[in-house]
């Protein structure tokens, strides 16, 4: 009981949250900017029928030729919203992408964010680092290597 009302709650003030007030609205993510063509066929959308990091890398990779970045996130039942996300998003021109309950591995998911780490650093330099969400997959792992 105490889940289903949190839950509720959760998804109550989701709903309030994203209503309009006068000229302002709340944006929770820039991926909404994708259209559902570009979206589906992003390699953050396929990447739950990837077998091998190499793979993964490559659909990092063709994200970054097309203009459509996405840094991956593992979810719940409910995603993880952060107020800073769509400025980070605009800022370094990438997408947050959330796996709900259910996604690849966490190795093939690493894989593809290490590859958009690399570009970030090589196209936006390293600022991006102290503002990025720490629950990006494979990010603590890639920048103790670093």
């Amino acid at each position: 009981m105490k889940f289903i009302l949190t839950l509720f709650i959760g998804i109550l003030t989701l709903t309030l949250n994203a209503q309009t007030d006068g000229e302002e609205t709340v944006i929770f993510s820039r991926i909404g900017e994708l259209s559902d063509e570009q979206l589906n066929n992003s390699g953050a959308s396929k990447l739950t029928f990837v077998t091998n990091e190499k793979e993964a890398e490559k659909m990092a990779e063709l994200d970054i030729k097309n203009g459509n970045p996405f840094l991956l996130l593992m979810g719940g039942i409910a995603p993880v919203i952060i107020a800073t996300d769509p400025d980070f998003e605009k800022k370094y021109g990438i997408y947050f992408y959330e796996f709900g309950c259910t996604g690849p591995e966490n190795e093939i998911i690493s894989a593809y964010n290490k590859i958009i780490f690399e570009h970030l650093n090589s196209t936006k330099g390293k600022k991006w680092i102290k503002e990025v969400r720490d629950d990006v997959i494979g990010f603590k792992e890639w920048k103790r290597k670093g």
